[in-house]
């Protein structure tokens, strides 16, 4: 019962706001809003606790009969484990602190009714990804989220930007969607189901695959990857991701940080046993892991956009967690999704809480010196940057560096270089980041200047519990090369969830191998120096806004800046070869195949009718004997064919 109305207050409050509340006042919004995740959050941590003191096994949770034909069944039911009682928790808790800080931020907008629907909306489809026992009811919620995704961009839709920016994340979504829906036949059509359940009884305790299922998990696993790349913004569909900054702030962070994009993430969690049978989409994913980790990234290092800088943050940090994913190291890939789910929305807040104060202007070159206004952001924001560049103690330097460590170990030095050359430009951008906004002269207008003050308390409470989440989050997982302290507690806590299947053993035999200690403190020192020496260079550049030296080494790469400036023109390659032409296509067909073709054969026939309509018709004139003689006529021929 708690499972569920974990569910339906969500939903509940989508409705009230929605339909029923339309013309209250923006606070009693706001609380409708809040109170529902609250709410939710308040049935999943005791859900979540009642599981974990029954020895935490998972166990599903049947609803109703839903889908059936022939021996096929799909019922409507959930899955409650460590995996997906975790991902609710981050929904529901961090969903909480988003919703309260969204009623400081949006206190200017009228429809906000309009703007805590969608999001409750948007946090109901999420749970049911992350709760339901089959594909189907997971791909409801893939789809659902993607719905809210384009209503939550596009909230501010008078401005075309920004209905073309959620337009494009819905179609982009779409491209991967047909991937996700490809996976779910062949997974049917091979293991006649789609229940996560049953596909981990045949996988891990049936017997022998056969030969075509052994196969079919190749393209399974793939096609469902398609889909990850859409939702996880991978290359190459990760283009929808930084144009969903048009939305507002707290859009960012609930669903472009913490819920919808670690879909991807979670779907190959989940089906773990499927991807350890498949080493060869294994390594595919691995690979775009490591391109888009340091692709993304060196594309933040230039930006001016603040909440530019951190989308293609998030990119590059789910290029991580795909990567983890990718050699075998889901519970690392896991751990970085918690702790990118804290310091991550913690950092888009805190971008949004600076965007309030300077009258909503994004660009940091007409920032600094911010933290003389703004203590208390500045302070929180200062613990999500050293959070996410992976300094030491604080949770991106336990959740990084065992992504790396696990990297190197399967998937050799070149992806482990991949990955550490990301992080290596993660500190220079958003020790960037933190320079050009809270350090140095202020560069701002005098009238904004004059305005600039720390934000209301509604918006910075949220930011401080978020702060000390990032700062202690990453102590659950601990490697065994620091002393003193227990290993390792979140890779224990989520191994039930993990299953290698003895048909794939041979393929990662360092899941189980034992390595020197040493090695593993050698590549986290060379991480952890990389991270100084590139937040060092950042800060001797940026410290009093950009320097000499800055503008100098901008010119002397002008052809570098401008390439990483404008994204490695993939946009535009996209337009040029897939968008135009497609556009071109289709005014072909509507203007000539269905305009001239269909409708002319539609529209001729009726034509032709008409005018043998019309040369018969003079003789009707409505003349009685006329219309005998023609009856006579008629008889006379029929039976002159009857007898002769």
């Amino acid at each position: 019962m708690l499972l569920w109305l974990v569910i339906l207050f969500p939903l509940l409050g989508a409705a009230l706001n929605g339909l029923l509340l339309r013309k209250v006042s923006k606070t009693v919004s706001h609380i409708v809003g809040a109170s529902a995740l609250i709410a939710s959050f308040a049935c999943a941590l005791t859900a979540y606790m009642q599981m974990m003191s029954a020895g935490g096994e998972g166990q599903v949770i049947f609803g109703f009969d839903w889908l059936e034909a022939g021996g096929f069944k799909a019922p409507f039911q959930f899955i409650l484990d460590r995996l997906s009682g975790m991902m609710m928790l981050i929904i529901t808790g961090i969903g909480s602190l988003i919703h309260i800080y969204a009623g400081g931020y949006m206190h200017e907008e009228k429809a906000t009714w309009r703007f805590f629907s969608y999001l409750n909306l948007f946090v109901f489809m999420m749970l049911l990804l992350v709760l339901g026992d089959n594909l189907l009811i997971m791909f409801i919620g893939w789809e659902g989220v993607g719905l809210c995704s384009y209503l939550l961009i596009g909230y501010w839709y008078e401005d075309d930007a920004n209905a073309a920016a959620g337009m494009k994340a819905f179609l982009v979504n779409r491209i991967g969607d047909i991937g996700f829906l490809i996976g779910v036949f062949l997974c049917f059509k091979f293991f006649g189901t789609v229940s996560f359940s049953e596909l981990k009884d045949i996988i891990i305790n049936g017997n022998a695959l056969t030969g075509p299922q052994l196969e079919a998990v190749s393209w399974i696993t793939l096609a469902l990857f398609i889909g990850a790349c859409g939702k996880s913004a991978q290359l190459p569909l990760y283009v929808w991701l930084p144009d969903a900054m048009a939305g507002p702030t707290p859009v960012s962070a609930l669903i472009h940080a913490a819920t919808m994009v670690t879909a991807g993430i979670y779907m190959m969690t989940r089906l773990n046993f499927l991807y350890f049978l498949a080493p060869d989409t294994q390594m595919i994913v691995a690979s775009v892991g490591a391109a888009t980790a340091l692709f993304a990234a060196t594309i933040a290092i230039v930006q001016n956009d603040i909440k530019k800088v951190l989308a293609y943050s998030t990119v590059s940090q789910l290029g991580y967690m795909v990567l983890a994913c990718g050699v075998g190291a889901y519970a690392g890939g896991v751990f970085h999704l918690f702790t990118h789910a804290c310091f991550k929305a913690l950092l888009f807040l805190g971008a949004g809480s600076v965007i309030v104060a300077m009258h909503h202007k994004q660009d940091m070159q007409e920032m600094g010196g911010l933290r003389k206004y703004m203590p208390i952001t500045h302070a929180v924001m200062l613990v999500g940057v050293l959070a996410i560049i992976g300094f030491p103690g604080l949770a991106g330097f336990f959740s990084k560096d065992e992504i790396l460590w696990k990297a190197w170990i399967g998937g050799g030095p070149v992806i482990w270089g991949m990955g550490a050359m990301a992080a290596v430009c993660t500190a220079f951008y958003m020790t960037r980041l933190l320079m050009l906004t809270f350090y140095g002269p202020n560069r701002s207008d005098h009238h904004t200047r004059e305005h600039l003050h720390e934000t209301s308390a509604v918006m910075w409470a949220p930011l401080v519990v978020l702060a000390i989440l990032s700062a202690v989050v990453g102590y659950l997982n601990v490697p065994h090369v620091i002393p003193g302290l227990p290993h390792l507690l979140f890779e224990h806590y989520l191994s039930p969830i993990i299953h290698v299947p003895a048909a794939a053993a041979e393929h990662w035999p360092h899941l189980t191998a034992t390595y020197s200690h040493s090695l593993e403190l050698g590549l986290m020192g060379i991480s952890v120096l990389g991270m100084f020496l590139s937040a060092g260079f950042a800060i001797v550049l940026y410290k009093n806004g950009p320097s000499p030296t800055a503008i100098k080494l901008k010119k002397s790469f002008s052809g570098i800046h401008k390439v990483l400036t404008n994204k490695y023109y993939v946009d535009e390659f996209y337009f040029k070869y897939i968008v135009d032409p497609l556009k071109d296509m289709s005014l072909f067909l509507w203007k000539i195949v269905d305009t001239v073709i269909i409708d002319g054969i539609v529209n001729g026939i009726g034509q032709a009718f008409m005018l043998v309509a019309g040369l018969t018709s003079f003789r009707m004139s409505g003349s009685l004997h006329r219309h005998a003689m023609v009856v006579m006529l008629g008889i006379f021929c029929l039976l002159t064919i009857l007898l002769f």
